[in-house]
């Protein structure tokens, strides 16, 4: 048998066999390798760089698989839908573009109305129809219980759970001489009274209980709307209280108000409490029957302006805000319009403005 087939024996000779090797020259120097070796060589190095390069590429993006959690096979269109989508999550959250824009027909009020501040918007466009000096700041008072009445009907999970009042809510208030609704403490108040009772009777004790209830303390519950007011893009609102307590800081403009209005009637719990006329809350222990009735149709039918239904709102007072009024109001071709008449000096001013405004401007020349 030939020796070339036996490598168990002459495994040596086979592992340093190289039938191209020369002999070495006289000199002792080692034989230079073929050219065609060396251009083999290269070609091989040239292919072992291209594999590294292919297998980082790889690597990084299966890295990048792995951190957006996308599926292991997506279309041209759904690359396109998923680059989008990356997009709008990695970036901040866009506040929502709401502030009411002026237009041809917006009239500027003068004279035309008492109160030195108000704003007349069509909700079904986000058009003002009409103003007067809607972008100064005003303090809103209890207006400010509109937006709390929105941020709890965000919040809340159970309307018939109740809430132990406590002296220690109602005594402040009291003393602040605000406007109560008539819970006593210790009492276990339902959810819904006390929503009721801060709407329509502008029960202080009533709006700092469902903010307690929810938050556990009135200083993180005004963080939810002042959150709320960032997320609708409002720059001159911010709020330090749930009940419109006077306060420097505490603060809006017509516009804006406007603005957190058309929030509350496009929630259709906020809708029907704001738009209820009566509630009655039942006798116990603590009391006898409550009867409440909108602060605002005390003083107004709503059927007045005609070509307009005023059907609900919340009307405000402190000595610093004066009397002010946010209401809304349905067209007799269904449009939403929302008004705001702020700082007036008689009790019945922002009233008669709001019904004047809804008379006269709800039907813009366009």
């Amino acid at each position: 048998m030939s020796y070339y087939n036996d490598h168990a024996k002459y495994g040596d000779f086979f592992n340093s066999h190289d039938p191209d090797r020369k002999k070495p020259s006289s000199g002792g120097r080692p034989p230079k390798k073929p050219k065609r070796r060396v251009k083999t060589g290269i070609k091989v190095l040239i292919g072992i760089i291209a594999l590294s390069l292919v297998c980082i590429i790889v690597a990084v993006i299966f890295a990048g698989n792995a951190k957006t959690d996308r599926p292991d096979t997506v279309s041209s269109t759904d690359s396109t839908v998923l680059s989008e989508t990356e997009s709008t999550v990695n970036a901040e959250p866009k506040p929502k573009d709401l502030f009411p824009k002026n237009a041809d027909y917006t009239v500027t009020l003068g004279g035309q109305i008492k109160s030195p501040y108000a704003v007349l918007v069509d909700a079904s466009d986000n058009t003002i129809l009409a103003r007067r000096n809607a972008d100064e700041i005003i303090y809103p008072a209890s207006m400010t219980k509109a937006v709390t009445l929105l941020v709890v009907a965000e919040h809340i999970n159970d309307i018939t759970a109740t809430f132990k009042m406590t002296s220690e809510i109602i005594d402040p208030l009291y003393r602040q001489d605000m406007t109560l609704a008539g819970f006593a403490p210790g009492e276990d108040v339902r959810i819904i009274d006390m929503i009721y009772g801060m709407v329509l009777e502008s029960g202080a004790e009533a709006a700092v209980g469902l903010a307690t209830y929810i938050s556990g303390s009135e200083e993180e519950f005004v963080k939810l709307m002042n959150a709320k007011a960032d997320e609708l893009g409002l720059k001159n609102t911010h709020f330090t209280n749930v009940s419109g307590l006077h306060h420097k800081s505490h603060y809006t403009t017509c516009t804006e108000m406007a603005v957190l209005m058309a929030e509350v009637i496009k929630n259709d719990f906020c809708r029907e409490i704001i738009s209820t006329e009566y509630y009655t809350v039942a006798k116990n222990k603590y009391h006898d029957e409550l009867k409440y009735h909108s602060g605002m149709f005390e003083k107004m039918y709503g059927t007045e302006p005609e070509v307009a239904t005023i059907k609900g709102g919340k009307t405000g007072f402190t000595s610093q805000s004066l009397f002010c009024l946010v209401s809304y109001a349905v067209t007799d071709d269904g449009r939403d319009i929302v008004c705001v008449t702020a700082k007036g000096e008689g009790k019945y001013t922002p009233i008669y403005d709001c019904i004047d405004l809804y008379k006269q401007y709800t039907h813009p020349q366009k």
